[in-house]
């Protein structure tokens, strides 16, 4: 039945706050109170115990209700002395973030001051996250380069992040740098060069048959096979060889181009439509190879734009970037920048809001060994 000029409104009725996301904030901090107290009185109490204490409150030990609790005051452990700095993420995003897929978004939170977490900023890193993993698994999927080049033209090699569930690569490599104190770029070499040599190896062991299929050659002069001496032959075979080479190359290179060529168009456009730095991160995640290159193809007055959007941190990189007292810097999902600075194997680790102050303590040492 439609409601006339003297019915009450569901508001006047309930005497209710008439912003629906208060009530939404309200229901998510009172959620968040109640995981943590599960999960405390599940870590502190005997089995026994906490089964006896949920049934004096009448929870269900073992229901889908309580595992979600506990799962989210797992996760969120780090939120444990200020619940209400998630407060305005719904409990099914909090959830979401629970998953292994967008598990890395979590320590990304505490970079933000409480009351700075909305909904549309979780919503947008998650789509960041999942803009990221997919560009990995298409990146598994095709072939890709490894190869960088710093703004001063030295090539170096860059590794894909890695992503496995059991870190198995992470452990590894850890257990090999603390008991005996080797480089990950040591670690990396070896084993490359091991898995390399292995290759080559079953390679050499393939049957002779296969071998002579490989190298037959088609002499178009019309000269009959037993004519030609082996020095002769086994010239044509070269000459063969070299012409296929040299036609896969160049087709490989041209294909290459117009792929690279379109990869930094396709940033670029992005870039200036780009509203936000988190679409403007989201973007370079997905394109970071060429992200140099696609920078040049702005305008001064996109770039002037799209700098006006960045926070003071990557600001502060790119000058220090500029200015020759880095080489170059990547920022991690994490919110962490790896940092690669002149006469060092590996990036420096620093933290977001470390960043202000590790460019400043730089410039100064920089000006006091000038």
């Amino acid at each position: 039945m439609p409601g006339t000029i003297t019915s009450i409104s569901y508001l006047q009725k309930h005497q209710l706050d008439p912003n629906p996301t208060a009530h939404i904030e309200t229901s998510s901090l009172e959620y968040l109170h109640a995981a943590f107290l599960l999960y405390e009185y599940k870590t502190t109490y005997s089995k026994k115990e906490y089964r006896t204490l949920l049934d004096t409150y009448g929870w269900d030990k073992g229901s889908s209700e309580e595992k979600r609790a506990i799962k989210i005051a797992e996760n969120f452990q780090q939120f444990l002395t200020c619940p209400q700095h998630l407060a305005a993420i719904p409990v099914t995003i909090l959830l979401r973030l629970c998953s292994l897929q967008y598990k890395p978004i979590i320590s990304q939170l505490q970079d933000y001051p409480i009351g700075g977490l909305t909904c549309k900023l979780v919503l947008e890193l998650i789509e960041e996250r999942k803009a990221l993993l997919k560009t990995q698994k298409q990146e598994q999927q095709r072939q890709i380069s490894i190869w960088r080049r710093t703004p001063k033209g030295d090539r170096y090699c860059q590794f894909p992040p890695q992503w496995e569930e059991d870190h198995q690569t992470g452990v590894l490599t850890q257990e090999l740098i603390d008991g005996y104190g080797l480089l990950p770029q040591q670690i990396l070499r070896a084993a490359i060069a091991d898995y390399h040599a292995k290759i080559k190896s079953q390679e050499k062991e393939q049957p002779q048959e296969e071998t002579a299929e490989s190298e037959v050659v088609v002499v178009e002069s019309g000269i009959p096979q037993e004519e030609i001496s082996p020095t002769e032959s086994e010239k044509a075979i070269e000459v063969n060889s070299r012409l296929k080479q040299k036609e896969q190359t160049s087709t490989s290179n041209v294909t290459e181009q117009q792929s690279v060529g379109e990869e930094v168009l396709m940033l670029a456009e992005k870039l200036k439509s780009a509203t936000s730095y988190y679409q403007i991160r989201s973007a370079i995640y997905r394109h970071l190879a060429v992200k140099d290159e696609a920078w040049k193809q702005l305008s001064p007055e996109y770039q002037l734009r799209i700098e006006k959007l960045l926070p003071q941190e990557v600001l502060a990189l790119q000058t220090a970037r500029k200015t020759g007292l880095i080489i170059d810097y990547y920022e991690l999902e994490t919110g962490w920048f790896q940092v690669f600075i002149a006469g060092e194997d590996k990036p420096v680790s620093i933290s977001k809001s470390n960043v202000i102050s590790w460019v400043q303590e730089q410039e100064r040492l920089n000006c006091v060994t000038t």
